[in-house]
């Protein structure tokens, strides 16, 4: 069978996951490690972050999470049934899994290992989108190839009139 190396980032109930880290670690890995999955990397990404929309799971509201990341090597037949788990933990509000592309797997693993790589990758992220200056760099770019403007839309019945 094929193994693959998968990223998986979780939305974690944050009351239950601050309060206790560990034991949230703990459900994480057993889940994975019943499925036969050799964790390789696993670490907090953020604690408690706002969240935009509210997630309403068993008549109770979330508006923070605690996400946390994990990278592992699978079997990719059992995939599916990793993710059936997951669906039905109640620590888990939402989960985002990723297979990684053989080429890319020592990259994504160093960046997943140093800290500092991954603080300075967001930091950079979040300037971008909400701070930094987001117009394209037009240096070099003439209007030569420009046709002029669209030519004007026209109606359904415009073109009924003309057949």
């Amino acid at each position: 069978m094929a193994t693959r190396l998968y990223e998986t980032l979780y939305m974690l109930d944050s009351t239950k996951a601050s309060s206790d880290t560990e034991a949230a670690r703990g459900v994480l890995h057993t889940l994975l490690e019943k499925h036969g999955a050799e964790i390789v990397v696993s670490r907090p990404w953020d604690e408690n972050r706002k969240l935009t929309y509210s997630i309403r799971l068993q008549n109770t509201t979330h508006k923070k999470a605690y996400y946390y990341i994990l990278y592992y090597r699978m079997e990719s037949t059992h995939q599916a049934a990793v993710e059936a788990d997951l669906r039905i933990n109640e620590l888990v509000l939402r989960h985002l899994t990723s297979a990684i592309d053989p080429k890319w797997e020592d990259v994504m693993l160093d960046s997943a290992q140093n800290d500092h790589a991954t603080a300075f990758a967001i930091r950079g992220m979040q300037d971008e989108t909400v701070g930094g200056d987001v117009t394209p760099n037009l240096a070099g770019v003439t209007g030569d190839d420009d046709d002029g403007p669209p030519p004007p839309r026209r109606s359904r019945r415009e073109f009924a009139d003309k057949e």
